[in-house]
């Protein structure tokens, strides 16, 4: 009896520090959320909707403000702005996990900050790409939010 307890609480010893805070841990991604500011600049009102989940630096038809604040305040979606000078491989992983998330939208942003994910709630600002931070945040969405608004 004794040594078949003793694997299940070897694990939880070694996962005792798996739920701690990411500032914790030297090099770690540092996020701070707070009240979303708009996506959209003055008089930056037109809006469409993507057809994908994620644009590299490089493409043509990055939707402008006004296409995010309307999948933010209409759609329910969570926009994720990435740094361009981000390393290829991150972008990669934003790709990815973006094409994996429902309703999510990750474009080229400025390069500081780094990551800038925003909900009609709330906004999360990283120094650096933190998966597990963006679905924590994506997860954080009340479903059913999106309001009729008609199509284009």
């Amino acid at each position: 009896m004794l040594r078949r307890l003793m694997a299940p609480v070897a694990a939880l010893v070694l996962c005792a520090a798996c739920g701690a805070p990411a500032e914790s841990s030297p090099g770690a991604v540092i996020c701070e959320s707070g009240p979303r500011t708009s996506l959209a600049g003055p008089g930056d009102t037109e809006w469409r909707h993507p057809d994908r989940s994620f644009y590299a630096p490089a493409d043509p038809d990055v939707p402008t403000g006004g296409s995010l604040e309307h999948l933010i305040v209409r759609d329910n979606a969570l926009i994720v702005q990435y740094s361009r000078e981000l390393p290829q491989p991150s972008i990669d992983e934003i790709r990815d996990w973006a094409a994996m998330q429902t309703a999510t939208v990750a474009v080229p942003g400025p390069a500081d900050p780094v990551i800038r994910a925003t909900l009609a709630s709330a906004e999360l600002t990283c120094d650096g790409l933190d998966l597990n931070q963006l679905t924590e945040l994506a997860r954080s969405r009340t479903s059913g939010a999106a309001t009729d608004h008609g199509d284009e």
